[in-house]
C-alpha cells in the first residue's frame, strides 16, 4: 500500500460492484465515499462509508456530471472509479474536466466506443483473433424488412449501447419476421425520445439483431480481471454465470468460480490490447459451433466483484494503485493475486433476489418441483462457500436496503413478469441457466 492513503469515490450505490468495493476499501482501512440517487441505495448505508454525497441519477448526465464537479471541487484528489457503462462513458468523455478535480483513471475515448458500443466490440473481437456470433446491423425498419426473411432464427434483439439508457433489459428473443418487425419497431419507438443524442455513438438508439445461442451446460463463461496502463501487469479469474433475472438475457443473480482456462484468459488480453484498455473488466464468451464467442466487455466494476475479492484478486485496489501511480505496490499485488488461495469452488449469488423470485414463480405456477428443489439444494450445498451480492453480518445495513429496494422495483415489475414468464412448464434446472447477454 502507498504511504498516502487515497480517498476514493464510488457512484452507483445499488450495484452489487459498489456494495463491493465499499467494503473492500473499508477492510483495508482506505477512505472510501459513495454518489447517491436515491434512498434504497445500498453501499451509502455501509458502515465502510465516510460520506454519502447526493446527486441526480447518472442517466440524467449534464445535471449529475455538475453534482460531480461540485464534489470534486469541494474535495479535490479523490480517486474516481467507473461503476456502470453510464459512468464509464461519462467519466471518460469529460476525462480533461474531472482531472482538474479527480483522479480520472479512465482509456481513451476512442478505446471505450470501441468497448461500449457491441457492433464496434464485435469488429475488435475479429481483429484480435476471437470469435464472435453472428450478427447484424440494419440501418432501420426499412433495412431490417428486406432482410427479416433470410435471418437464422431465433434472433436477439439486443442493444447496441447501455449508455444512456434508462432500461437495464438485455434484449427481446423473437422467432419469425413479422415478430421480428414489430419488435424492432417497439425498440427504436421506446428509445429515442428517451436517448440523449451523442456525436461519438450516433446509432445509439437502433438496436442490434444477433444470432441467439442458448447457453449449453457451460453457461456464460465470464473472464474477470485487470490489466494495468502499460499492458504488463494482467491477472484473471473465470467463473460461469448460472442464473439470471430474467430469460431469454438477463443480470446475473448466481455465479459459480471455474478453474483457470489459459487459452480464454490469453482471448481476453488479445482484447484488451486490440482496443487498448487498462483497468478492471469483465468479458463475457458463450459456447456455439464448438468455440467460445465473445458477447459482451464491461470495462468497469461489475456484480461479481465480491467474488473475485474472496478469490484473492482484489480488483477495486489494483484500479486504486495503478490510479495513484504506485507502481512497486501494484507489481506486488498483482503478483500475489496470480495464484487463487483456495482452489475449491466458490460462488456468489443475491440470496434475496433469489428467494424473492422462486416465491413469485411458486405463487403464479410459473416454476416446476424439480426446479425449486434444484435451486433449494443449490443453496445449502454451497452455503459454506458462498458470498452474498449484499448480506454481511459484520456489515447488515446494506443487505436490508437492497432487500427493500429489490421489493419496491419486484412490485414495480411484477406485471412484465408474468407477461414474460410461462405459466408451469416442465423446466428443469439447466433451463433456467439458458440465456445470453
Amino acid at each position: 500500500m502507498p504511504e498516502e492513503r487515497p480517498c476514493v469515490l464510488l457512484a452507483s450505490a445499488s450495484a452489487g460492484g459498489t456494495i463491493a468495493a465499499v467494503r473492500h476499501f473499508g477492510a483495508l482501512g482506505m477512505d472510501v465515499r459513495v454518489i447517491s440517487s436515491h434512498r434504497l441505495s445500498a453501499a451509502a448505508w455501509s458502515r465502510y462509508v465516510s460520506r454519502s454525497y447526493s446527486a441526480p441519477p447518472e442517466i440524467e448526465g449534464p445535471r449529475f456530471f455538475e453534482q460531480l464537479l461540485a464534489i470534486g471541487a469541494a474535495d479535490p484528489g479523490q480517486v474516481l472509479l467507473a461503476t456502470s457503462d453510464q459512468t464509464a462513458w461519462l467519466y471518460t468523455e469529460n476525462a480533461a474536466r474531472l482531472s482538474e478535480h479527480f483522479r480520472v483513471y479512465q482509456p481513451p475515448l476512442e478505446t471505450m466506443r470501441r468497448i461500449l458500443d457491441k457492433r464496434l466490440l464485435a469488429e475488435a473481437a475479429v481483429r484480435a483473433g476471437l470469435a464472435v456470433l453472428p450478427s447484424w446491423d440494419p440501418g432501420g425498419v426499412d433495412d431490417l424488412a428486406a432482410m427479416a426473411a433470410k435471418l437464422p432464427y431465433p434472433i436477439l434483439i439486443k442493444p447496441r449501447t447501455h449508455v444512456h439508457r434508462r432500461r437495464n433489459d438485455k434484449g427481446v428473443i423473437v422467432h419469425a419476421p413479422n415478430d421480428l418487425i414489430r419488435q424492432y419497431r417497439l425498440f427504436v419507438e421506446r428509445e429515442q425520445p428517451r436517448t440523449i443524442p451523442n456525436p461519438f455513438m450516433p446509432d445509439a438508439r437502433l438496436p442490434l439483431l444477433q444470432k441467439f445461442v442458448a447457453a449449453a451446460k457451460e453457461g456464460i463463461h465470464s473472464i474477470t480481471g485487470f490489466i494495468d496502463r502499460t499492458g504488463d501487469l494482467f491477472v484473471t479469474r473465470h467463473s460461469t454465470k448460472v442464473l439470471q433475472r430474467s430469460r431469454p438475457a438477463g443480470v446475473g443473480i448466481c455465479y459459480e468460480s471455474l478453474p483457470p482456462d489459459r487459452e480464454l484468459a490469453n482471448a481476453a488480453r488479445q482484447l484488451c490490447h486490440e482496443v487498448g484498455y487498462f483497468g478492471i473488466f469483465e468479458i463475457e464468451f458463450v459456447r456455439s459451433e464448438d468455440r467460445w464467442n465473445v458477447i459482451d466487455f464491461n470495462p468497469r466494476l461489475f456484480s461479481q466483484i465480491g467474488l473475485e475479492v474472496r478469490r484473492g484478486m482484489p480488483l477495486p485496489l489494483l484500479a486504486c494503485l495503478d490510479a495513484m501511480g504506485d507502481a512497486s505496490a501494484l507489481r506486488d499485488a498483482v503478483a500475489n493475486a496470480q495464484t487463487e488461495p483456495n482452489g475449491a469452488k466458490t460462488v456468489l449469488y443475491d440470496r434475496f433476489t433469489l428467494h424473492a423470485l422462486l416465491l413469485a414463480q411458486i405463487m403464479t405456477s410459473r416454476v416446476s418441483r424439480t426446479d425449486r428443489a434444484y435451486w433449494r439444494s443449490w443453496v445449502k450445498q454451497n452455503f459454506a462457500s458462498s458470498v452474498d451480492f449484499a448480506a454481511d453480518g459484520s456489515d447488515p445495513m446494506p443487505g436490508i436496503i437492497h432487500a427493500l429496494s429489490e421489493i419496491y422495483l419486484g412490485v414495480r415489475a411484477f406485471p412484465r413478469f408474468l407477461r414474460s414468464t410461462p405459466r408451469v412448464s416442465p423446466i428443469t434446472a439447466p433451463a433456467l441457466t439458458r440465456g445470453q447477454a
